[in-house]
């Protein structure tokens, strides 16, 4: 398989992995909002929707947890080359997150089997509560990592160096010398043996290189430390969140309208669902300008294929959220590729290549994604409208009662459509995060071909990980199905 192949395999892998992902975050917010308001109000149907909600965490988190374990095993053998960060800026976030996830296994089985089993019930909130805690700060110690490999927060100046129009990415917690001869090695093998650089994960060369040099980072919970990652971090768990919230409200409506005689009853789940999801959704909005504003700040690529300046040029809605000002002229690729003609270093080379023409290729190369990653993001900001618009219904149906008395298909309606406008939503802006940072994997520093291993695979194995993915997805998604259908006994979940 070649590097194209590859890379659009560990897609697969991890938009799978998404879903398992949304279900757990966002039904566990949901599970603990419900939970609360069952036992606040004595509401035995809310009740009886949090054991459901629960019921359908613990399927998706066994999932989860092997396409997990699937997207870290790929980590190691088809992206090798980025064991070096493991062992460096990834370390802290990731042994962090196995503990948080130990915790949350833990929880999620106590939760499961602890239902009915407490005399004050808010004791088994308060296990919700700890295990939802426990699944927010495991999604936020991955997207740390992620966050990471969008701005490489502690190496510096050092991007600026190969970049003049880079920013500089915080304090310089690295050992400049050591990522230097890292970067010698893998631009030599990348350019002159077309080839990838990950034949540099040798014990034997790293261990020269830390003989040599010493440790590679000096301050190792860096990458929790970024402003982009901190903005990154609620910016995503947010859009996750959202999504399982209106799958919720998408399958309540869908029951809604399906069972007429039972139509206030799931209207009534529907409508406190859909307000959670709507409230955060509206949220997710505000909060998206301060994303915005980091990716104007340390992504100048990805903020010029966004706006689509291939000239410099006004942005108006970024005009205007940033500056105030609609005809602010933002910088295009005509003043980045003029940066990198006019270099201040020129006669620097890494692997024998000039970091000018370093500079000018790779600055070409993300000017190609602009047009693919302009109307990926138009057509999200068409949908986050949509989605916004039918929020504001929902949220007005609790407003004007008598307005929409008789009018209640129409709620229904949109929660469907939600159902599948969320996810996609959430998929085209992880299109654009992750598509935005190329031609590098990790922006400015690293490429692709020097991370994915050198040794082909196969489509005999290709086809076996999409095959086990999809399988495994389906099986889930049968057991939620047959286990909804007919909940085992211990949950006392009953007739609606």
């Amino acid at each position: 398989m070649n590097l194209r192949g590859t890379l659009d395999l560990s897609a697969l892998g991890i938009y799978i992995h998404s879903i398992t992902v949304a279900i757990v975050i966002g039904f566990s917010i949901t599970l603990t909002i419900i939970e609360f308001l069952g036992i606040r109000k004595k509401d035995a149907s809310y009740i009886r929707l949090a054991k459901q909600l629960s019921l359908v965490i613990a399927i998706a988190f066994v999932f989860g947890a092997a396409t997990g374990t699937l997207v870290e095993f790929g980590l190691v053998q088809v992206w090798n080359g980025v064991i070096l960060a493991i062992g460096s800026f990834f370390f802290t976030p990731l042994f962090l997150e196995l503990v948080a996830f130990t915790i949350e296994a833990t929880l999620l089985v106590a939760l499961l089997y602890t239902w009915d089993k407490f005399k004050n019930p808010w004791t088994h909130w308060m296990i919700t509560v700890t295990y939802t805690a426990g699944a927010l700060f495991s999604g936020l110690l991955i997207t740390s990592v992620n966050s990471w490999m969008q701005a490489p927060w502690g190496t510096g100046e050092i991007v600026k160096i190969i970049y003049p129009w880079a920013p500089v990415y915080g304090p310089t917690a690295i050992n400049i010398n050591f990522l230097i001869t890292v970067k010698e090695v893998l631009v030599s093998t990348r350019v002159n043996f077309a080839a990838s650089g990950a034949s540099i994960i040798n014990p034997t060369i790293l261990n020269t290189l830390f003989s040599s040099y010493g440790e590679l980072l000096k301050d190792p919970w860096v990458s929790l430390t970024s402003p982009y990652a901190l903005t990154s971090i609620v910016h995503q768990l947010l859009a996750t969140t959202v999504v399982g919230v209106f799958w919720i409200a998408g399958a309540l409506a869908y029951k809604g309208l399906r069972k007429k005689e039972k139509r206030d009853y799931y209207l009534r789940l529907f409508k406190t669902v859909a307000l959670i999801g709507s409230i955060l959704l509206i949220i997710q909005g505000i909060e998206g300008h301060e994303q915005g504003l980091m990716i104007y700040i340390y992504q100048p690529t990805k903020f010029a294929m966004i706006s689509g300046l291939e000239k410099s040029g006004p942005y108006v809605p970024a005009g205007l959220t940033i500056f105030g000002d609609p005809n602010y002229v933002f910088k295009g690729f005509d003043y980045l590729l003029q940066m990198s003609e006019n270099h201040p270093n020129p006669s620097l080379k890494i692997g024998g290549v000039s970091v000018k023409e370093i500079a000018l290729a790779d600055t070409l190369k993300a000017l190609e994604k602009l047009p693919l990653v302009k109307t990926l993001y138009e057509v999200k900001i068409g949908l986050a409208a949509l989605s916004l618009l039918i929020s504001l219904i929902i949220i007005s149906s609790f407003t004007f009662k008598k307005f929409w008395r008789g009018k209640e298909r129409i709620l229904l309606y949109g929660g469907l459509i939600m159902f599948f406008v969320a996810p996609a939503i959430a998929g085209l802006g992880w299109a654009v995060r992750e598509i935005g940072r190329k031609p590098w994997t990790v922006y400015g520093l690293l490429y692709p071909e020097e991370l994915v291993t050198p040794n082909p695979i196969g489509p005999e194995v290709t086809l076996t990980i999409i095959g086990g993915l999809i399988l495994g997805l389906l099986i889930t998604f049968t057991t939620i199905y047959l286990v909804l259908k007919k909940p085992p006994r211990f949950l006392k979940i009953g007739d609606e």
